[in-house]
Parts: structure tokens; C-alpha cells; sequence
């Protein structure tokens, strides 16, 4: 890969690509350890709010103690970077604002942490690279707007299915090809999932509860097809997509029985294929068909492409790469949201309960087009967790505005009312 030359360019000339990571969780901490590997670049500093963690995740990735200092100080820390240290700190702030930092990547899972972490990085003028779904879903498109404003990159992850999709879709498309559906392999789905039924599976992974919920019931795979959406255009068939139980070997039948192809390109995902991600795309050309048969490709119209790994922290590094390099995003919301991705009750609720937001017992999301989810006021579950309730409201009912209020202001419910002031009728 072409990107790959000009990192050992970078690495040849003494200025390696230099990264934040912000989060030393199990992804976070992975990140910082692939980067360490990768050459051309370096985990210039690692900032969590556990200042073990952030030290740990430098010495994980070989980095020895004695060339870590930790600083609070930008002036400080930006000296020991000169000096040719890593630098360990609990200020997740702080990496905006060194010069000697080319890209900040966040990885805290935490909604409005990563907002705020973008918001910082943009106003400093630093390109951001978020593994945060659910933020780009939520409130993306006046983020990527900021973010143009001031000259940088507000991007995904490559290595997780959102970022491999639209790498996908555009390898596809620069060939000529027409992307009618993207999809994500799912195992089960467990849509009345909470913390307590998740708890052993989280333990076992080292994984946060919520975060295994929000995978469990769905909320995940929705926040990920909703910013494939927004990055393509491609939209939902129904709410929350339609999910067919497949194969590979009959996917693309069963797609066909189900009439999923007659609703132009769509986002979608399938039950029993254990992982990857697949584009189905359409070619009535003649030659297209006749050699794509020679290439055992299938007989067409529909062909099938499939890529069965997702090495998530293992590729991230590559979109800070690709921002610090050619300015470019691995996958950015084009425009206004074409999705959003809305809270539904898990269970009866009644009226003056706040609710518990992702991976909570309340709520679970399905990815609606845009503009259905506005002519009913239907409320993104990203902000659910800021909200209580005002009316009962009943199992698998969607959560509109009028039947909350928002009992905190926070980075994220600011951006979103900025967001839709700037948006609503584009």
C-alpha cells in the first residue's frame, strides 16, 4: 500500500507521523502498542484519566519507563517531546494543544468525552480521529463541518466495520462498480439485552457492562451502519434494517427473496455469518457478467464481496496516517445526517424516570432515515442518557422529544441543538 512508502519515507527522514492517543482502554491501549509497530509513526503521548493506565499503555507498547515523562503542562510536555520522550498524562486535553502533535485519536467510548475531545482538537486546529460510532451518528455532521472550517480532519477508524465498509465501497466504486448494499455480519441478536445478562460476557472480554449491551441489543451495529449511511448515502430499507438469518453461500438469494435490492442501495446486516463485513454490488454490463463469471464471481447481476477479518486497533492507525498524510478521512458524515439512529423503549417506562442511556435497561437504537425520524420528533439515542421522561411510554415505542426534558447541558446536547439549528431543512 502506497501508504505505507510514504510512513518509511517519514520514518527514513526522522519525522514520523506523531499521535495522541486519548483513552488507554482496551482499544485505546491497543492503538498506542499498533502504532509503536507501525513505522513512520510513534504514540507520541497517552492521556487517560487513570495516569497508570496511560503510563502502562506506553510501557505495553515497549516503550521503557525512563523515556516517559508525565506532564499536565503543555509547555512541559511539548519540551520532553522535543527531548524525545513519550509523554504519560491525565489531562485528556492537554494533547490538543501541543505543536509536536499531528493527530489526536480518541478512544474513551464515552460520548461526551469524545465530544469534547473533538471540539478541543478542531479549535486547536489538530485533525481527529475518533473510534466513537456513536458521537460521528449523533452529532457528526457539525463536527465534519467545524472541522472543515478549521482546515482539518474529523474522521473514524479504519479496522472497525464502519471504516472497512467505506473502504470498501469506495475500492467498488472507483472500479466502476455499484454498491446496492452494505452490510455487517452479526452473530446474535439479543435486543432486550441490560447490564446484568451481559455481565458474565463482559468480564470474561474485560469489557465495560453497557458496552456489552449496546453490542448485545443492537445499539452498536446501528450507531456503525448509521455513519456507513451518512458517509454514502446508503439508507436503511426499515427501521433498524431488516437483518435476514444467511449464509454466505445464500445471501445474496435470500436478499433477493426478502426483495431487499428493489429499495436502492441500503445499509443492512445479517444474523448467522459470525463476523465481517460484505458490498453487494450490480452490474447488468455484458462484459461485467461475463467476466466476473470467468472470475467466479457468481452469475450476477448481484455479486458478492466479502472480507471476513476485522482487526479494529490493529488498522485504526492508519487513518491517523492517512489524515496527518493526504488530509483525508477514513469515513466522515457527507453533509447533513441521512440517518439517525433512535432511542426505543427496552421495557414499560414510566413517566419521571431518567433514563440510563446505551447499553442501559431502558432503551435500545434503530437506524432511521433522517427525515422520518424528524417528521415524528423521534428523539437519538445518544442523547437519551441526559433525559427523563415526561409520559409513560410502552415497550418497542419510540422515545420522542416532547416526551422528555434534558436535565443536563454537556458537550454533546450543545453540539446537537448547534447541529440541527444548522441542518434541519438542508
Amino acid at each position: 500500500m502506497h501508504i505505507f512508502a510514504e510512513l518509511e519515507r517519514r520514518q527514513q527522514r526522522g519525522t514520523p507521523v506523531r499521535v495522541a492517543v486519548v483513552g488507554a482502554g482496551y482499544f485505546g491501549s491497543g492503538v498506542v502498542a499498533r502504532i509503536a509497530r507501525v513505522r513512520g509513526m510513534i504514540p507520541a503521548v497517552a492521556a487517560n484519566r487513570t495516569l497508570d493506565r496511560a503510563i502502562h499503555a506506553l510501557e505495553a507498547a515497549g516503550i521503557d519507563r525512563s523515556l516517559i515523562r508525565v506532564c499536565d503542562d503543555p509547555v512541559a510536555a511539548q519540551r520532553a517531546l522535543d527531548d524525545g520522550f513519550a509523554v504519560a498524562t491525565h489531562s485528556l486535553r492537554l494533547p490538543a494543544h501541543l505543536p509536536g502533535i499531528d493527530v489526536v485519536m480518541e478512544t474513551t467510548g464515552d460520548m461526551i468525552v469524545g465530544a469534547e475531545i473533538a471540539l478541543e482538537a478542531i479549535h486547536q486546529r489538530k485533525h481527529i480521529v475518533a473510534a466513537n460510532a456513536e458521537v460521528q451518528a449523533t452529532v457528526g455532521a457539525i463536527l465534519k463541518h467545524k472541522a472543515d472550517e478549521a482546515g482539518v480532519v474529523y474522521s473514524d477508524v479504519d479496522g472497525d466495520q464502519p471504516g472497512l465498509l467505506k473502504n470498501l465501497y469506495d475500492y467498488c466504486v472507483g472500479l466502476g462498480l455499484r454498491p446496492v448494499m452494505a452490510g455487517n455480519c452479526k452473530g446474535v441478536m439479543k435486543r432486550y439485552a441490560t447490564p446484568e445478562t451481559q455481565a458474565a460476557f463482559a468480564a470474561a472480554h474485560g469489557l465495560q457492562p453497557w458496552l456489552a449491551t449496546a453490542a448485545a441489543d443492537g445499539t452498536k451495529l446501528n450507531f456503525e451502519m448509521a455513519i456507513v449511511a451518512n458517509a454514502t448515502g446508503m439508507l436503511p430499507a426499515a427501521p433498524g434494517m431488516v437483518g435476514p438469518e444467511t449464509t454466505l453461500d445464500t445471501l445474496l438469494a435470500d436478499c433477493e427473496r426478502l426483495d431487499l435490492f428493489s429499495h436502492g442501495p441500503i445499509i443492512e446486516y445479517t444474523l448467522g455469518i459470525p463476523s465481517g463485513v460484505f458490498l453487494v454490488v450490480h452490474s447488468d454490463e455484458p462484459r461485467v457478467r461475463d467476466d466476473f463469471a470467468y472470475l467466479k464471481m457468481g452469475s450476477g447481476p448481484y455479486y458478492l464481496l466479502y472480507r471476513p477479518y476485522v482487526l479494529i486497533h490493529y488498522e485504526a492507525p492508519l487513518s491517523a496516517a492517512e489524515a496527518a498524510l493526504y488530509g483525508s478521512a477514513t469515513i466522515t458524515p457527507d453533509g447533513p445526517l441521512k440517518t439517525e439512529v433512535v432511542a426505543y423503549a427496552k421495557r414499560d417506562l414510566k413517566a419521571g424516570r431518567r433514563l440510563d442511556g446505551l447499553g442501559g435497561a431502558d432503551t435500545y437504537g434503530l437506524v432511521l432515515r433522517a427525515e422520518e425520524a424528524r417528521a415524528h420528533g423521534f428523539l437519538p439515542v445518544g442523547l437519551s442518557g441526559y433525559a427523563r421522561l415526561t409520559r409513560d411510554t410502552t415497550k418497542d415505542q419510540p422515545i420522542t422529544y416532547d416526551s422528555v426534558v434534558f436535565e443536563e447541558e454537556n458537550a454533546l446536547v450543545t453540539l446537537r441543538g448547534q447541529q440541527d439549528a444548522m441542518f434541519v431543512g438542508v
